[in-house]
């Protein structure tokens, strides 16, 4: 039935509030692993999809071959798995560039969700776009086919930054694509920054940040870049070749920049690297965070059920290859230490915390038997602290989390 531009912005605008029971049902990640280009310093499962074409590892119909390959997952994992007709809360595209995907492509998949799983009213529906893949034409058809919240990839609004980053867009393309989602009626739109890039001072990360404010999203992800294995930034790393890396005096500047300029605002950080307005946390994200069950399609995507962790195949050609069944691999979390460590790793990195309580209910065994020592060796270094029966870290910890959260696993 045709609808108009209000009918759209009704559809895709407020959403619900955010409801504790949501973070604890099924969640679904669908991995999309093609991008127009690999940045330098991207350790995600992605691929150029010009460049699979040209080796002969994906043909000009890659996009409705891989859905194919997804959707034959699907069936297997729901049929193996018992998870047919499950309640689902939030579905994630991610990447990779999903929004490179045909937008009938995506509407396949999830027409194919809604048949397999029970999708709640309100249920948060994600796409992953970067600016050099994404137009008003794109949005809408997206936003047409049950995608409610759109997750822009911008990193930086500096073209210089950009070409550091090896990025395919320029700052003016990624306010254009924030325009062309807003006039599609989409209300929920997050934004994705990075700081610590070479040669960036403060005052350019302050500009992003500003530039950032002015388009006025719903949400923010703004992180710190850091160099992975395995990332064509770590080899030049290696070889000393990447300069202009800030120093951690710069660095912590740049922190701290941000988390004011941000709650000044009106933005809440609720986890280390993202912040958003009332009611627009990434409910998708907050499962993640809070140890709840999820079910990654996709080549090289992970899966949460039950007790079991599984993951496929990363390469795409070698996943469609094996879709009716793609693990690679399997783990059973029988050892109640390891479900504990992973509980407080992951649900440390909330500004909230985590209730010694819920994690002691969820893993079956007390966290305060297993690291209560620990806990007051952090606690007094000033990383941690505790109260009525939470742990949070401070702001101190914040900072330090990489290290603080190592050490619980």
């Amino acid at each position: 039935m045709p609808h108009t531009k209000k009918d759209a912005r009704m559809r895709h605008g407020a959403e619900p509030e955010e409801k504790t029971e949501s973070v604890r049902a099924l969640s679904i990640y669908v991995h999309i692993p093609f991008c127009l280009a690999k940045c330098g310093y991207c350790d995600f499962n992605s691929y150029a999809v010009e460049g699979l074409i040209a080796l002969g590892r994906a043909g000009e119909d890659w996009a409705p071959r891989y859905v194919d390959a997804l959707l034959r997952e699907l069936e297997g994992r729901c049929r193996a798995l018992g998870l047919e007709g499950r309640p689902v809360e939030t579905v994630f595209f991610g990447g990779g560039t999903p929004s490179l995907m045909p937008p009938e492509e995506n509407a396949r998949i999830l027409e194919a969700l809604r048949g397999r799983f029970r999708l709640a009213p309100g249920a948060e529906v994600t796409v992953e776009a970067n600016p050099g893949a994404a137009d008003a034409a794109r949005f809408a058809a997206l936003g047409g086919a049950g995608v409610n919240r759109i997750s822009i990839g911008v990193q930086s609004f500096d073209d210089e930054a950009l070409r550091r980053l090896d990025r395919v867009h320029t700052g003016e393309e990624a306010r254009a694509a924030f325009r062309a989602a807003r006039e599609a009626g989409f209300g929920n739109i997050s934004l994705d920054l990075m700081f610590g890039i070479p040669f960036q001072t403060a005052e350019a990360a302050r500009a992003d940040i500003e530039s950032a404010l002015a388009l006025g999203p719903e949400h923010l992800s703004a992180y710190e870049l850091t160099i992975e294995p395995g990332t064509a930034f770590h080899a030049l790393h290696s070889r000393g070749e990447l300069r202009g890396l800030p120093d951690e005096e710069t660095a912590l500047a740049m922190w701290r920049l941000r988390d004011r300029l941000l709650a000044r605002a009106g933005y809440e950080r609720y986890e280390i690297s993202n912040f958003a307005r009332p009611g627009r946390r990434c409910r998708h994200n907050l499962n993640y965070w809070r140890r709840g069950e999820y079910l990654g399609l996709g080549a090289g995507a992970h899966s949460f059920i039950g007790r079991k962790r599984l993951w496929n195949h990363a390469r795409p050609d070698a996943y469609q290859a094996r879709a009716d069944n793609p693990t690679a691999g399997e783990e059973i979390i029988e050892d109640a230490a390891k479900a504990l460590g992973e509980a407080l790793m992951l649900g440390l990195r909330l500004k909230e915390g985590v209730s010694l309580g819920e994690v002691a209910r969820a893993c079956g065994a007390d966290p305060e038997e297993r690291f209560g020592p620990l806990f007051e060796e952090l606690r007094g270094g000033g990383l941690l602290e505790r109260g009525n029966g939470t742990l949070r870290l401070t702001p101190r910890g914040t900072l330090l989390a990489n290290q603080v959260l190592a050490r619980f696993m």
